[in-house]
């Protein structure tokens, strides 16, 4: 008999991870929420060795032509074959000069190769991570600091060194230390224009995007000056608002910080590898007060953006800002206040504190009830629903380019938001009905997709089978964890005692392959309806 309701572990998992498994429910049932967190933050540096060796072992197929005869551009050779996702830890220049040389030296094809591998090692990550928290978190930090695919080619070639080297290894970390890895990454810099910011043309999208959806968030911008709206200032004389005078201190501040991309300045040319630099000759001097703080001494390299950062950084206002959308991420549109302001509390105390964000998770999620109670408010959006019953039904998630675009008309698709802002994360925005019926559609192609790997069969006790409704309980307890809606379990239940449904085909036989067949087919169509849920689609 299945419970009515979710256990409360499971909804503290369910909210922490792209989905609960029962291996996952058994370890916290055994030894605590606290146990598993504490597991979950003494991550490795890079991928588990499991999960790595699986990562390395993945091929993909490319296949383009060379140019004609009369393109007197191009000079590449034609490829078909299958590849190893070499782009992954490609060092900056090899992805720099792909995307630069790309129509002349390199195709298109090879271009794109570079997000398909790194969304493919996204998808597989998600799927099977031991640590999950780390998956949750980097999607977190990947949406916050967003970097939309169509703005540069440059920049979305670049991005699997970001994803390796600005996000995963901050994600219990430093805050500080992770707005200053974003703000000297090559994706970034290009992505927001801080790359061509120079002395004289200071770059001013950069550093209100900084301020404005990094930092502080919009609710803290003060308006064109000072006489637009009422203001304090802190302990540190670091002002409780930013405005358009701000912005333009902050983009002399930030000036400089480039990257190589054969620029020449007072004799000095720099070699075109992509990579990050700080060239003094295109930093402006003639920054002054910024957010109240004057930072015309300082002169050092560096020192006028990295006390910017520290300000932003270090500000309540930041803190606020960022917690709540973490709060939301966990819980829903309505996050609990009591768990906002633990967060809040624990970022301000440990603000300096290499630990940080681990600190911040810890108090959200041990320092109340909330993770384990309350209604399961926050909806799965389409990607998460794909993951989620993945993990649930251990299907074995393959390097395939049909990751590339799938989602992207949802605009939901992995590093393909347009915008800086990242994409919604409100359940409004994922519950319009074409988005649904898309999704369903999904839900219910998933389990065939010929790079997914599953055997449902020898997972599902059909011994003795009578009646579909253990058949149906236990797959509902596997995906969901508690009953579905009555008219849902009774409709599922009569499905599959019906002609199409499981019954009939263990009823069949199982003696030929074309009988085991149709009884896998049945139970992929069974978990793929369970998915389709509305229980299934909130975590």
């Amino acid at each position: 008999m299945l419970p009515s309701s979710p256990e409360p572990l499971r909804n503290a998992l369910n909210r922490l991870t792209f989905g609960a498994r029962d291996v996952d429910m058994q370890i916290v049932n055994a030894q605590g929420l606290a146990y598993w967190l504490n597991d979950q933050f003494n991550v490795p540096t890079g991928d588990d060795p499991d999960l790595a060796a699986f990562i390395a072992g993945q091929t993909m197929h490319i296949e383009y032509a060379a140019p004609a005869p009369t393109d007197m551009r191009g000079t590449w050779s034609a490829v078909n074959e299958e590849r190893p996702l070499n782009y992954l830890t490609a060092p900056t220049q090899v992805l720099f000069t792909v995307a630069r040389l790309t129509g002349s030296t390199y195709s298109g094809t090879e271009r794109n190769r570079i997000r398909q591998e790194l969304l493919a090692a996204t998808w597989i990550r998600n799927t099977h991570s031991r640590y999950q928290l780390r998956e949750f978190m980097a999607d977190f930090w990947h949406n916050h600091f967003n970097i939309g695919k169509n703005e540069n080619d440059i920049a979305t070639a670049l991005l699997p060194l970001y994803d390796r080297e600005a996000i995963r290894p901050y994600v219990f970390g430093d805050f500080r230390a992770m707005l200053e890895a974003n703000a000297t990454s090559p994706s970034m810099l290009i992505y927001l224009d801080n790359w061509v910011s120079t002395a004289t043309t200071p770059n001013e999208n950069y550093a209100r995007e900084i301020m404005e959806l990094h930092t502080l968030g919009g609710g803290n911008y003060l308006g064109v000056d000072l006489n637009s709206a009422p203001h304090t200032f802190g302990t540190d004389g670091v002002r409780s608002g930013f405005t358009d005078q701000d912005i333009v201190q902050a983009s002399r501040a930030l000036s400089g910080w480039t990257i190589k991309y054969g620029q020449r300045f007072n004799n000095i040319t720099q070699p075109l590898t992509g990579e990050f630099t700080y060239s003094a000759a295109q930093h402006n001097t003639r920054a002054g007060a910024l957010l109240g703080i004057d930072v015309s001494g300082l002169t050092a390299d560096m020192a006028q953006g990295r006390r910017f950062l520290d300000m932003i950084a270090y500000h309540p206002g930041t803190a606020t800002f960022v917690v709540t959308k973490l709060c939301r991420r966990i819980f829903g549109d309505s996050p609990p206040q009591a768990a906002i302001d633990r967060g809040v509390a624990a970022w301000l105390a440990n603000k300096t504190a290499p630990d940080q964000i681990r600190k911040v998770i810890e108090a959200i999620a041990l320092g109340g009830p909330e993770i384990y109670s309350g209604d399961r408010a926050k909806l799965r959006r389409p990607y998460e629903r794909l993951i989620a019953l993945a993990r649930t039904t251990n299907t074995v998630v393959n390097a395939s380019t049909t990751m590339t675009t799938v989602l992207d008309g949802m605009n939901d698709g992995l590093f393909a938001w347009p915008a800086p802002n990242g994409r919604p994360d409100v359940n409004e925005y994922w519950l319009a009905t074409g988005a649904n019926l898309t999704t369903w559609n999904l839900l219910l192609q998933f389990p065939a997709w010929v790079t997914n790997r599953t055997t449902l069969l020898d997972q599902t006790p059909i011994d003795g089978l009578v009646s579909a409704l253990p058949l149906v309980e236990y797959w509902v307890g596997r995906l969901v964890g508690f009953a579905l809606a009555a008219p849902t379990m009774t409709a599922l239940v009569a499905d599959q005692g019906g002609s199409q449904g499981v019954l009939a085909a263990v009823r069949a036989g199982m003696t030929t392959t074309a009988q085991i067949n149709r009884i896998e087919t049945a139970l992929r169509r069974l978990v793929s309806m369970i998915a389709t849920t509305e229980e299934f689609s909130y975590r």
